[in-house]
């Protein structure tokens, strides 16, 4: 997988660099997994939706079942009021002004399109050449699980049941220290040199004002290289970078690898300074630990946003990071009350719902024993599970059509009152004359 160095902004304009090497490769990719299904007798196939087409077009060639997989709602199940900043629109439009949902219904697609159309015109040209059905706009996949942390609306989150330990090492730092913030930015993505000078003096000012006693960062992708020499401290003073690299200041521990729920799951563990990954984000929650979030691409700006609408995160913007500002949110962080009891509400759900995953397995297994594709493709594979709505079509599954004839009744009847009401009115002489008779 590409790692990702950011110093602009990451959106959709971003999306190239994930989707032209997936198109450029998909030929290779797509003969690959036929031909290993083939060899291994394959009967399930289970893709990652984002920019995998090549899998979900094996599958679908070779009439297998597909179980499609995402962090991302939107790819698998979109709707009208939830959407992704990597789309340039928040991931809730709940509370959005007309302007704003017009802008994102309507005139942000087309800008996404544009930016994205021709690598999907690319790749419809290959499956062409290769005489391959495209699976659409919304992947065609017989059962789609959503790997989400807020409101877990799918499957969410899925966790292992082991983890591995602390090492000696890093548990004696640990447990020497009560008050730890531990560091994080994933494996895939990385920010430039000035800003991991900040984040590094950060740090090191947080300590020197007691703000954490510890520090705990496994750099992962991060070279010693991309750093500053020297960090310059607000109090005037200047400290080595590479001494503190190299594990020579008595409060910061710099690892290449961490066991990270072993970390976050610390008594001692008081907060995240995380990327917001969906793994990450999982994890934080789970075992109850407040994140201050910079994120960095992917999915991770939609999920800074829902950690901080559900009042157990900060965000930062990699854009405008400034020391000042993140000693700040760290000291409100650990101190906020409100926080606190967020992350109780949190931690409680996480936990709830992350056993989503048995039932997710079980209806993996139910795909795995049921029909083949051609009755997928006929509308009729897993119709139990489909809502007759979808069928049915938007007017009959809203019963639009017997509202409207009712509202014809009502309104004939209402007509027809009125019309002999108005000629009643119009000739009162008819009403004299019956009396006359009577």
């Amino acid at each position: 997988m590409k790692n990702f160095k950011n110093n602009v902004e990451f959106d959709y304009k971003g999306l190239p660099q994930i989707l032209e090497p997936s198109t450029n490769d998909y030929k290779k990719t797509y003969e690959k997994y036929k031909k290993t299904a083939k060899e291994c007798n394959i009967d399930l196939f289970i893709c990652d939706v984002l920019a995998n087409e090549a899998c979900i077009d094996a599958a679908n060639n070779l009439k297998k079942p597909v179980v499609g997989w995402t962090s991302f709602l939107q790819f698998m199940d979109p709707v009208p009021y939830k959407d992704d900043p990597v789309y340039g629109c928040n991931t809730s439009l709940e509370n959005e002004s007309f302007f704003e949902r017009f802008r994102c219904a309507f005139i942000q697609p087309l800008q996404v399109a544009s930016k994205l159309g021709p690598f999907a015109h690319q790749l419809n040209d290959i499956r062409k050449q290769m005489n391959i059905e495209p699976s659409g706009k919304i992947p065609k996949v017989s059962l789609s699980l959503v790997d989400t942390f807020f409101g877990f609306e799918v499957v969410g989150p899925v966790l292992p049941e082991e983890y591995p330990p602390l090492t000696p090492e890093l548990s004696n730092f640990m447990n020497a220290h009560e008050r730890v913030l531990y560091i994080a930015f994933g494996t895939r993505f990385f920010t430039c040199t000035e800003n991991n000078n900040k984040i590094l003096q950060s740090l090191v000012e947080a300590v020197n004002k007691k703000i954490v006693d510890g520090v705990v960062w496994p750099l992962g992708q991060t070279s010693r290289d991309n750093f500053y020499p020297t960090l310059n401290l607000t109090d005037g003073t200047q400290v080595q970078t590479l001494s503190i690299l190299n594990n020579k200041h008595p409060h910061i521990h710099i690892t290449k690898f961490a066991p990270q729920f072993a970390v976050l799951n610390h008594t001692n563990t008081k907060l995240f300074f995380s990327h917001g990954g969906a793994g990450s984000a999982h994890e934080s929650l789970y075992t109850g630990t407040p994140m201050l979030v910079l994120p960095l691409g992917g999915d991770q700006m939609g999920n800074a946003q829902k950690l901080k609408s559900a009042g157990v995160a900060l965000t930062l913007n990699e854009l405008n990071l400034d020391v000042n500002d993140i000693l700040n949110k760290i000291s409100k962080l650990l101190e906020d009350e409100n926080t606190k009891k967020n992350l109780k509400r949190m931690e409680v759900l996480t936990k709830i719902n992350s056993k989503r995953k048995y039932r997710a397995a079980d209806l993996i297994e139910y795909i795995l024993h049921s029909s083949g594709l051609e009755e997928y493709i006929n509308d009729d594979y897993l119709k139990e599970w489909a809502p007759a709505g979808s069928r049915m079509g938007f007017i009959k599954a809203n019963n639009l059509d017997v509202y409207g004839a009712l509202l014809g009744i009502v309104l004939t009847l209402i007509g027809g009152i009125v019309f002999k009401l108005f000629k009643l009115i119009s000739n009162p002489s008819s009403i004299r004359i019956k009396s006359k008779k009577a």
